[in-house]
């Protein structure tokens, strides 16, 4: 099975395909989307990941989505073929090979191969899915990451796109991000010169082998073992869970103070941009501070 998988750019919320000339300046609440195609249905499971629910776009988020995606969504294949940009940070770096090294030495896949795109080439499937859901977001009024989630539900008369929420504005937690990066370096070792490398190959019957090759269609592959140990796996259990880091409370005031009031309902505001819980605390602790530096008098005083 066919499987490609990037980011799209950024949507904030609330949204107005109408907007109020002020928002232009603001920086409303962000929703960042992670997409993996599957060009056989055709398919697409978007993943909307709100500022508060994401650290960074780094491999952890890449293969925590992935994983979640082979889990909940995946067709039960036993080879997958997978696609990507060349971005180093996110895909082309050693702890996805590290990961898909893994998936197929437990059999969780019996083999995959990952391919880059050519240098130059940047549009492919996930982008005809993310153009479908922008198209229906620019004519839609949104309050919250539910309604967002509701346009990519509605963005094709096919059930071509769907949501999934990573989390919601409260702090729930939807698809949880694990710690691999630290999970696979006491067992694997670099693949060097991965950044000339186009097409990568892993298979069960080999544990720990990676089979490289510059181009995809190069006849012959380079075996490079990443394996540290021959004899010592990695666990088959998932690593430690990263926990969200949460909006700070420069972050929750800012949205609060300047966008709480482009929320169109009550409920998406409080949802969206609640008061801060920092504020509440400190005027609590300041009228206790008020009454004790000013106790009230008794009636014989």
């Amino acid at each position: 099975m066919h499987y490609s998988f990037d980011f799209a750019q950024q949507v904030h919320f609330p949204f107005n395909p109408y907007q109020p000339g002020p928002i232009y300046f603001l920086t409303p609440r962000k929703c960042a989307i992670f997409g993996v195609c599957c060009e056989a249905i055709p398919q697409q499971i978007n993943f909307f990941i709100d500022e508060g629910m994401q650290s960074s776009k780094g491999s952890n988020a890449v293969i925590s989505y992935m994983h979640h995606f082979f889990a909940h969504y995946g067709l039960g294949e036993t080879d997958a073929d997978l696609h990507c940009d060349n971005c180093s940070g996110q895909n082309k770096n050693k702890f996805m090979l590290w990961y898909l090294c893994w998936r197929t030495m437990y059999l969780m896949h019996r083999s995959i191969t990952l391919n880059f795109l050519i240098t130059g080439h940047t549009k492919f499937a996930p982008d005809w899915c993310f153009g479908l859901f922008k198209q229906k977001f620019r004519r839609t009024e949104v309050n919250t990451l539910a309604d967002i989630a509701d346009v990519a539900n509605k963005s094709t008369l096919t059930d071509v796109n769907r949501a999934q929420l990573v989390g919601n504005e409260q702090g729930d937690v939807f698809v949880n991000a694990y710690n691999w990066q630290d999970f696979f370096k006491a067992y694997f070792k670099p693949l060097n010169g991965i950044k000339s490398l186009h097409s990568l190959r892993f298979d069960c019957r080999h544990p720990g082998v990676v089979f490289t090759k510059a181009t995809s269609d190069q006849k012959e592959e380079k075996a490079v073992q990443l394996l540290k140990d021959t004899n010592v796996w990695p666990p088959r259990e998932h690593p430690p869970v990263v926990p969200p880091p949460g909006l700070d409370h420069t972050r929750q005031k800012y949205l609060f103070e300047k966008i709480r009031d482009f929320c169109s309902t009550e409920e998406s505001k409080e949802i969206v941009c609640p008061k801060p819980a920092l504020v509440v605390e400190d005027a609590v602790s300041s009228s206790n501070e008020d009454e004790a530096s000013h106790p009230k008098r008794g009636r014989h005083q």
